[in-house]
């Protein structure tokens, strides 16, 4: 139930407990008032238990509010919790090589140029053994984001949507923009295949359009090639924070010696 509904439904219990009660209270007066005769002992008892009624009405609405209340706290607490977990699953050093491999692979079909001294991309699909044009790194990203919406959506209502909006958002949807064609393609030939990757994009970017249009502000364009080869630049460099991990070491992936990052891996948001 959305909170609009509830919240009609809520004063309008409310309404009928309190009219209730009073169309009771007036009851009672009048037949204290008359002095009823022995007959009309249940007249009074009716008027007690009615009156009873009427208050028992309005204190389960008001638990009932409460309830709700408690109840919407506690999925807040869940929901930002489980954000946070899925927060560092997304930055843990394995999606960072996908996101490392899903870059180069993005960046070599785009002709955007990226300086990559060191290849930390041991997932990465040979060109000639694509899965409908997608590389094994972009499908761990789609299987990923199809899970989230999954998370988010009537279904499951595990995460608010705006939450996974704030924090992974830009991620979303500049990948399944620039993979659009190779997503179509796959659910033409395999329907049950990431079913809720395309309604979550939708959500997002009806959520970007709600916001700019609240805030009065123009709709900025980030589909434009400059736009994804900046973002592509951007990720590739957010990408290397793997590269000091333990699980380079442990895959024998070290960098070289005269690697020491800079203050670009430092760079946040989309």
């Amino acid at each position: 139930m959305s909170d609009r509904i509830f919240q009609a439904v809520y004063w309008t219990s409310i309404l009928v407990g309190l009219l209730l009660t009073t169309a009771v209270m007036v009851l009672g007066l009048w037949v204290i008032n008359e002095r009823p005769k022995e007959v009309d002992v249940k007249v009074l008892l009716t008027v007690i238990l009615a009156l009873f009624t009427g208050i028992t009405w309005i204190s389960g609405t008001v638990r009932a509010r409460s309830a709700r209340r408690e109840n919407a706290r506690t999925l807040a607490i869940n929901s930002a919790n489980f954000t946070l977990q899925v927060d560092n699953e997304f930055n843990s050093d394995r999606a960072l090589l996908n996101r490392h491999g899903a870059v180069r692979f993005l960046a070599e079909q785009r002709h955007v140029p990226i300086n990559c001294e060191y290849d930390i991309s041991p997932y990465r699909t040979d060109p000639s053994n694509l899965w409908y044009g997608l590389p094994s790194d972009l499908i761990d990203l789609f299987n990923y984001f199809d899970w989230l919406g999954f998370l988010t959506s009537e279904r499951s209502n595990a995460i608010d949507q705006e939450v996974v909006g704030q924090r992974l958002g830009p991620w979303i949807i500049n990948y399944y923009d620039m993979c659009r064609a190779e997503v179509d393609d796959v659910q033409e030939n395999y329907p049950d295949r990431w079913v809720y990757l395309e309604p979550l994009y939708v959500g997002l970017i009806d959520m970007r359009k709600r916001w700019y249009a609240y805030h009065r502000e123009p709709l900025p364009r980030f589909d434009e090639d400059e736009e994804r080869a900046a973002w592509l630049q951007r990720e590739h460099v957010r990408s290397h924070r793997a590269l000091h991990s333990s699980f380079i070491q442990t895959t024998n992936l070290n960098p070289p010696a005269h690697w020491h990052g800079n203050a670009d891996d430092n760079i946040e948001g989309d």
